[in-house]
């Protein structure tokens, strides 16, 4: 999936439908941008060393935490399930999925949601235009939106662009002891 610039990819769902206006409306900036904040703040994660007083008890409360985070997306997953996940590429200036019978046609305004995690209350919502069908990928260019989101997008393809690096570039413990590369 050809996108211009940093992007990762990922299966995540993914819905859209035709959009009237190119715009993108207002309340979506400020839920994409809270959306990307609670999100960063689920995947930091504080090291604290064994020694440290007190690291045996921040990392109890720390499973207790997550495991509260996770049986709350249970709960919003069980009141609004997702849709089925599809591949994606993700960059800071556009999107693209795999072309299918339905998909919009290049030149068309569409607004994407994609749920980027299932404990996040909300998808990223976002407005674009379908550049084109290229190489099997519908590829969808993000309306304008205010710097402070723009800014959190791109830290958010960033850190995703950089796992997806280092674990496509860390060893693979096999089955039978034997570790790959």
């Amino acid at each position: 999936m050809p996108l211009p610039g940093l992007s990762y990819r990922d299966r995540l769902p993914l819905t859209w439908q035709t959009a009237e206006t190119d715009g993108l409306p207002a309340d979506w900036a400020v839920q994409n941008q809270r959306m990307l904040t609670a999100l960063a703040t689920l995947d930091e994660r504080t090291r604290i060393e064994p020694e440290t007083p007190g690291a045996q008890e921040f990392e109890r409360l720390h499973h207790k935490f997550d495991l509260m985070i996770e049986l709350l997306g249970a709960l919003l997953r069980a009141a609004q399930p997702l849709p089925a996940p599809r591949p994606v590429c993700v960059g800071a200036e556009g999107l693209a999925w795999p072309l299918d019978a339905d998909a919009p046609q290049p030149g068309a305004c569409v607004d994407v949601r994609l749920y980027l995690h299932p404990s996040l209350p909300a998808p990223l919502q976002w407005r674009g235009r379908v550049l084109a069908h290229e190489e099997g990928d519908v590829l969808l260019q993000f309306a304008p939106w205010p710097e402070a989101l723009a800014a959190a997008v791109e830290r958010h393809v960033f850190t995703r662009h950089r796992r997806s690096v280092a674990g496509a570039r860390s060893p693979v413990q096999r089955g039978d002891g034997e570790t790959r590369t």
